[in-house]
């Protein structure tokens, strides 16, 4: 039978699927005061595991303005308990939802060190007092090849930093069926035919992929 992959940081506790881990995250030390600003943007869980990593607190009364549902599960976890959950979990989609309500805020965005999506610049670009802090990195993690995932098998990729890592450690094999999480991702997947994910989360991209089997 067919298997599915999920290429992904995120690991699923679902046993019928496999976690394969390609990218791992470093993260950056700096200084950071969250009572400066009035908002905090955020498009990664990371962004609360970089906090926790320079011990900067959550402020429980700063408003947070998260991706997606599972970012902003991450926030309430840390501590935060003002929080926008994005209706489009599209970098480009959700910078342009939220553009109005940061309207006259001071913000802070911690991001990732190599973004896939135009977030920061159309903020930028729409008059948001916005500060940017490169707060981690996505890097390889390298691989045996015993774990390459064998023709035929079922792929789910969480971002294009992953689908770059694999290619790294693997290489490719056309057998391979792709679902891609957005279409950012999709667009990294463009060697193959990948289906996207009409929720932008992992358990949805597992779904779709079960009906594959």
């Amino acid at each position: 039978m067919r298997k599915i992959y999920l290429v992904s940081n995120t690991k699923t506790a679902d046993e019928s699927v496999v976690n394969l881990s390609v990218s791992k995250i470093e993260f950056f030390k700096f200084d950071l005061n969250l009572s400066e600003f009035d908002a905090l943007v955020a498009t990664s869980k990371n962004v609360f595991n970089a906090l926790k990593f320079n011990e900067i607190n959550a402020l429980e009364n700063l408003p947070v303005f998260a991706i997606a549902s599972s970012c902003a599960a991450a926030a309430r976890e840390f501590g935060f308990s003002e929080i926008y959950t994005g209706q489009n979990a599209h970098g480009d989609d959700f910078a342009r939802e939220i553009l109005p309500l940061l309207n006259g805020k001071k913000v802070i965005y911690l991001k990732g060190k190599d973004s896939a999506s135009n977030f920061l610049e159309i903020l930028q670009d729409g008059g948001v007092n916005i500060k940017a802090v490169i707060a981690y990195e996505n890097v390889l993690n390298p691989c045996k090849m015993e774990l390459k995932p064998p023709k035929n098998s079922i792929l789910i990729f969480a971002s294009p930093i992953n689908v770059r890592n694999f290619l790294a450690n693997f290489g490719w094999d056309e057998s391979y069926q792709t679902i891609s999480i957005g279409k950012v991702t999709a667009k990294e997947l463009k060697f193959s035919t990948p289906l996207v994910s009409q929720n932008q989360d992992i358990n949805a991209c597992i779904a779709l992929a079960k009906t594959l089997l």
